[in-house]
């Protein structure tokens, strides 16, 4: 209804022109003080900052993806230079280590995200190729799954959407193609020559 009465979308205010050109905002009295409580700096991403360490408001990166444990108890001495997020989201903070250490958190108000230790496991690739050598002893979780025989025959009509699992043929890329962090590199044990293993 306020659309039709009296339209404000082209309107716009000397102060918001203000806040968003950062005009009238004072240096910091000294470098690197805590500005956790302070807006965060529209000119940072693009690099146009001119104030750089005096700057009163923070300077936010894009690439900080957990909150810094530190910073939740106010004892961060980095500021702007933690690489961790000072801002409190409930969906980046850190794991609690007495949950994924000891599987029991007694602390009823845990900042902390509990994140069960077998959703961490993945899944074995080579078992669900076929076949784990390490067979009950894997790191990995075994998970039986129904193959689709309609796949299998060559062609399924349900396509990704099928309730059954299409299998995947190709070697898995995992560390045990590694030594020592060194690529090794497979060898057919039948025709000698490396890339490939004996089917």
């Amino acid at each position: 209804m306020e659309f039709i009465v009296a339209s404000v979308e082209n309107i716009k205010f000397d102060i918001e022109v203000a806040l968003e050109q950062q005009i009238g905002s004072l240096p910091l009295p000294f470098p690197r003080m805590d500005k956790s409580i302070a807006a965060v700096c529209e000119f940072f991403p693009s690099g146009s900052c001119m104030k750089g360490t005096m700057c009163p408001l923070r300077h936010v990166r894009g690439d900080r993806t957990i909150v810094c444990k530190h910073w939740l108890r106010g004892l961060c001495k980095k500021g702007d230079q933690c690489e961790f997020l000072h801002e409190y989201d409930m969906t980046k903070m850190p794991e609690c280590y007495f949950y994924s250490r000891f599987n029991a958190c007694h602390n009823k108000e845990c900042p902390f995200l509990h994140i069960d230790p077998e959703s961490k496991i993945k899944d074995c690739p080579w078992y669900d190729r076929g076949f784990c050598r390490h067979g009950p002893n894997c790191r990995h979780r075994h998970v039986r799954r129904v193959l689709c025989m309609n796949y299998l025959a060559g062609f399924c009509p349900d396509g990704p959407e099928c309730k059954f699992v299409h299998p995947r043929f190709e070697l898995p890329a995992t560390d045990m193609n590694t030594k020592d962090g060194k690529k090794v590199l497979l060898t057919c044990h039948f025709c000698g020559e490396s890339g490939h293993k004996a089917m």
